[in-house]
């Protein structure tokens, strides 16, 4: 009997070790959009064994899951969300495996909710906001910062009105990192009138995460982070393309976009996509602003291959641009300029023409991407590769030979490597670490016969992060992170001797110089940066209809070339600017709380975020004066340090009156404080107000009508920066206030468009649409305009757009 018994409990040991290794395996992977490749939430996946046992998971806020505890074997998997068409698989499972899914959207199905746009697919408590494919492709004709600006809470950095740069929370620039494709941005994006050298045209969606929350990518986005990302390849055996194409009024300009892409089943895909722009002279509703044309051409195309737990692409895109700087903004003396900033209208009004002269600026732009993963049983694994080259060219009103040459010409070379990892759910706790390595160097490019604003340099940069996230239960998460960034600039700079002196780096930096060649210095700046960042914040819902988000981040950014070394004039923005040797890095540490949800059976959406960011050593930039030389009279502005805080609050709200008609606002309201010196921040965006009604009817062909009021009020917070110059008048010398600080008018523009689409056949959609900006062709000016003070804004524009879908 005793050796009966040993047998027996032998080989119940040995059936349950066989049974222990073969029920150890996982299944895990994102469900997404099959269209948009956006993540999809609170997918339901039903995984039957062949024996008729059912588990059932849903996806979290980023489309993953992750179903644990399977046997080897052949299983049937049902995947279901009620505005998407259900997919039934059939798989075997004898490994760890990993396994993406893609749903079409039941156009029948889906109920028609308003969604204000967000996103929590980058970071779990941090607000994002996102623009989708067909919001991108109405505004197709415009620049990043134009589109962005419809989110309540960014607005835009304009000089004149065809350079543009999105602000978030009051504050741009390199405070605002934009990643195209997953790629940091380097374009020589430290200047005011440096628009982001990227065609919008290549995204698939554009997310605003208005904080520095997201360490993933960097940890000096003091304001906010800008993704601009492509649409994910098919690897669906599939061909579809677009073409968009539209007129422009003022400007008389014209505007045409493409795309196509091919997928295989065998995992292999492609796009192809192109943007040609062209306009001329813009005009307020008096006059033509001369020298206000631009011409833009940009190129993209992505390879890539997918293949079960890895895959790759190749990612390449060149944008290239010319854009005229106001006529006007460039004068020839003190007394001109007075004239100029006094006078209604700008001192120089030529004839319409489509020519692009001096001054003006000349762009190009090539970004090279490589991008490759694995999914192993820990996590997935990522590694990316970025190349950037960057030229810019700016052009002086010069005499001569001299006016065809750049009067700065910089090559902007940049490398990047990003190694992530990002885990598994264990124990409900998840993890993504990553570190990446950045080289760049500056060269200005001999012959332009002015000493450049930018000198060489070189950077290197090294950073490292680490985020935890925490599923409490279905109703909260927590998140938390740190990252550590170091950065050495190493720079060669001729500095006149005068400007040395009236900067006093000659009691402060006399052992950077390293040789005297009579009028200037060489000096040899070798500047050393660490940075610190943290975040931490918690996702709350409460039920289906409501989210409360709380988060802080702590960021640090050094101080960027501009602000470091410019010293003389600066074309594109008509100023001369004087950099600081000295600065130190800027430490925000800020904290936004959202409450977001809906009501009245979904017919309410609202998002409400209040945000207070405190800046200690905010590298702020303000004029001290003018300044006259052999190129003319221009503002003095010059970088210094302070103690600042800024803080407002975001409203986004749409209402459902009938099926067919809604009503859509936001609404953004900030101060910035100057805390040092007890005055307001300069150029700190006024209060802004817009409102749309709108009406679709998809029986009528889709008809739509939109009717767009957009309210900006008078800024009334604003230090007075003004000062007095001295001119000649009738032969004397007299002193005039020179008022460079008072804003303009408060303001309101009326918008229309409406539209309607044509089933060319059962796959191919035509969609046509007329619009009209300025309704009332209003006179105004714009405080957040860098050349408000030489002219009036643009004025009434029609347009016309057609788009082809195959």
């Amino acid at each position: 009997m005793e050796k009966t018994i040993r047998v027996f409990f032998t080989c119940l040991f040995l059936i349950y070790i066989k049974s222990y290794a073969q029920c150890t395996l996982h299944l895990s992977g994102k469900v997404t959009d099959i269209y948009t490749g956006s993540s999809i939430e609170n997918v339901t996946i039903q995984i039957i064994s062949s024996e008729g046992e059912k588990l059932i998971k849903k996806t979290d806020s980023i489309g993953g899951y992750i179903i644990n505890n399977l046997c080897e074997g052949n299983y049937t998997l049902i995947i279901s969300h009620r505005e998407y068409i259900s997919k039934k698989i059939e798989i075997k499972l004898t490994t760890i495996s990993n396994k993406d899914f893609s749903l079409i959207r039941n156009e029948k199905e889906i109920q028609p909710v308003i969604v204000i746009g967000k996103s929590y697919v980058k970071t779990r408590t941090t607000v994002e906001n996102k623009l989708s494919k067909k919001q991108i492709d109405e505004l197709f004709e415009t620049n990043l910062g134009t589109a962005l600006s419809s989110i309540a809470g960014v607005s835009i950095l304009k000089t004149g009105n065809t350079i543009a740069k999105p602000i978030i929370h009051g504050l741009h620039s390199s405070r605002v990192p934009i990643f195209n494709n997953a790629i940091r941005q380097e374009d020589q994006q430290w200047g005011i009138e440096h628009a982001p050298d990227i065609d919008i045209n290549i995204a698939n969606s554009i997310t605003v995460i208005k904080g520095a929350g997201a360490l993933q990518y960097t940890g000096d986005a003091t304001g906010g982070i800008v993704l601009v990302e492509p649409k994910k390849l098919s690897t669906k055996d599939t061909l579809m393309g677009k073409m968009l194409t539209s007129y422009i009024s003022n400007g008389k300009g014209g505007n045409i976009t493409a795309q196509v892409e091919k997928g295989w089943k065998n995992g292999w895909a492609y796009r192809l996509q192109g943007t040609y722009k062209r306009s001329g002279d813009l005009s307020a509703p008096h006059y033509v602003m001369s020298n206000t044309g631009h011409k833009e051409n940009d190129f993209s195309t992505q390879v890539g291959y997918k293949k079960g737990k890895y895959g790759t692409d190749i990612f390449y895109s060149y944008f290239g641009s010319e854009t005229g700087i106001l006529k006007a903004a460039h004068v020839g003396n003190i007394e001109n300029l007075l004239n100029a900033i006094n006078n209604k209208k700008p001192l120089v009004i030529d004839d319409f023409t489509m020519r692009i002269n001096a001054p003006k600026q000349k762009i190009q732009h090539n970004l090279l991407k490589f991008d490759a993963y694995y999914n192993f049983i820990l996590g997935k694994l990522n590694l990316i590769y970025g190349y950037q080259f960057n030229n810019r060219k700016e052009y002086d009103n010069r005499r001569g030979e001299w006016n065809e040459k750049a009067a700065l010409n910089l090559d902007l070379t940049t490398h990047t490597i990003n190694l992530d990892f990002e885990s598994v759910a264990i124990n409900k706790f998840k993890a993504k670490i990553g570190s990446s390595y950045l080289y760049q160097e500056n060269f200005p490019n001999a012959g332009t016969g002015i000493s450049p604003l930018i000198p060489f340099y070189e950077k290197n940069k090294y950073s490292f992060y680490w985020i935890e996230y925490f599923h409490v239960n279905n109703n909260l998460v927590l998140e938390g992170g740190i990252r550590f960034d170091h950065q050495k600039i190493d720079a060669l700079k001729f500095y006149k001797k005068s400007r040395w002196n009236a900067l006093g780096y000659d009691k402060k930096y006399s052992n950077k110089i390293i040789k005297d060649t009579g009028l200037n210095y060489l000096v040899n700046p070798i500047l050393k940066f660490d940075g610190f960042a943290a975040t931490l914040g918690a996702k709350l819902n409460l039920g289906i209809s409501h989210d409360i988000i709380l988060n802080y981040s702590l960021s640090s950014r050094a101080p960027n070339p501009s602000e470091l070394f410019s010293d003389g004039l600066h074309h594109s923005a008509a100023t001369i600017e004087l950099g600081e040797l000295g600065l130190k890095n800027e430490k925000s540490n800020k904290i936004m709380s959202s409450f977001i949800g809906n009501l009245f059976t979904n017919n309410l959406n609202y998002e409400l975020t209040f945000f207070y960011n405190y800046i200690n050593d905010y590298i702020n930039s303000i004029p001290i004066g003018a300044e006259y030389t052999i190129r003319g009279a221009f503002p003095v502005w010059q970088y210094v340090q302070t103690n600042a805080e800024i803080y407002g609050v975001d409203i986004m709200a749409d209402y459902k009156f009938l099926p067919q008609l809604k009503f859509n606002t936001n609404f953004s309201y900030l101060r910035g404080k100057d805390c040092t010196n007890h005055s307001s921040l300069i150029s700190m965006p006024p209060v802004r107000w817009i409102n749309a009604i709108e009406y679709k009817n998809r029986k009528w062909k889709n008809y739509f009508a939109k009717l767009t009021s957009t309210s900006v009020f008078k800024q009334t917070h604003y230090p007075d920066t003004n000062f007095t110059v001295d001119v000649i008048k009738d032969g004397t010398e007299v002193t005039e206030l020179l008022d460079i600080s008072s804003p303009p008018s408060a303001y309101q523009l009326f918008d229309f468009n409406t539209g309607f689409s044509l089933d060319v056949s059962p796959v191919n959609q035509l969609d046509i649409s007329f619009g009209i900006k300025n309704i009332l062709d209003t006179t105004y000016r714009d405080y957040m305009n860098r050349l408000r003070y030489f002219t009036d804004e643009v004025g009434r524009s029609y347009t016309i757009k057609i788009q082809y879908n195959f």
